[in-house]
């Protein structure tokens, strides 16, 4: 990887601990606030199971990123799916596609994530296997590795099924949620990674900042940023709208608009 790449590496990698460390004195700061009478948000819950048996509520939890993946694994028999209608703007021409993304649990430990955030045009789909190595009692902050395999879904392209490895992280308290992955592709050497802050405003309703990039050598790099609002009508089903536009001089697209319905089920 040369000079140029490392360098954008290292500003990746540093804007992600600088958004994981504003999103932890954001929790922290919550934390600390005298506790009255209970409210919607420091309920006992009952959605996610962590160490300690303590769980959220679907109607409590933060909403889901609209790309990046969480950065720790599912409940056990808790699925959560976010389907997508992308509208994409490439010098001037319009295009439309489809994406989806699903993630559960498969043990306490481990999850499994199943998606392609292009269906159309996009010749592989991923499966990950993620891997709680550090949890917090209640199973929502931590530490995971994971493991990617990429599986062609298109005929006529790149039959290769390429394997990537890396991890990913999450920090979450009542009124915002930090998500992060990192994973690199030996195939090509390339670092791929996306983070995400999703904060809760009122009971049904999310700002979202995604920012993704890529970098490969020989390659310059790409980055992109996006932006939009989630809305939870009910306890199976989130709203979102975002816009997507990049950031460096190569890019896939000019910008792209996001509709996301996203549900949410599962054992309580």
């Amino acid at each position: 990887m040369n000079h140029t790449n490392r360098t954008a590496t290292r500003c990746f990698l540093g804007a992600l601990a600088l958004v994981c460390a504003s999103t932890l004195l954001l929790t922290e700061a919550h934390a600390q606030r005298p506790m009255g009478r209970a409210t919607d948000t420091t309920r006992a819950s009952t959605m996610h199971m962590g160490n300690d048996g303590s769980s959220m509520n679907s109607e409590e939890e933060v909403a889901h990123p609209f790309f990046t993946h969480m950065g720790m694994p599912e409940g056990v028999g808790v699925y959560n799916i976010r389907l997508g209608g992308l509208v994409t703007s490439v010098e001037g021409k319009r295009d439309v596609d489809f994406a989806f993304h699903f993630e559960t649990g498969l043990t306490k430990f481990i999850g499994f994530h199943l998606r392609n955030d292009g269906i159309l045009d996009r010749a592989h789909t991923e499966a990950m296997f993620q891997f709680a190595a550090i949890s917090s009692e209640d199973g929502m902050s931590g530490f995971s590795p994971i493991i990617e395999f990429e599986f062609p879904t298109h005929s006529g392209e790149d039959q290769h099924i390429n394997t990537l490895v890396g991890f990913s992280t999450a920090l979450s308290g009542p009124i915002a949620a930090f998500n992060q992955i990192l994973h690199y592709n030996p195939r090509s050497d390339g670092l791929e990674g996306s983070a995400s802050l999703v904060v809760k405003v009122a009971s049904v309703f999310f700002p979202v900042v995604e920012v993704s990039g890529e970098v490969a050598p020989g390659d310059m790099p790409m980055y992109n940023l996006l932006g939009g609002l989630k809305f939870r009508l009910s306890k199976l089903l989130t709203l979102g709208v975002g816009l997507q536009a990049p950031l460096t001089t190569r890019r896939d697209y000019d910008w792209q608009i996001v509709f996301q319905p996203a549900f949410e089920w599962g054992m309580k």
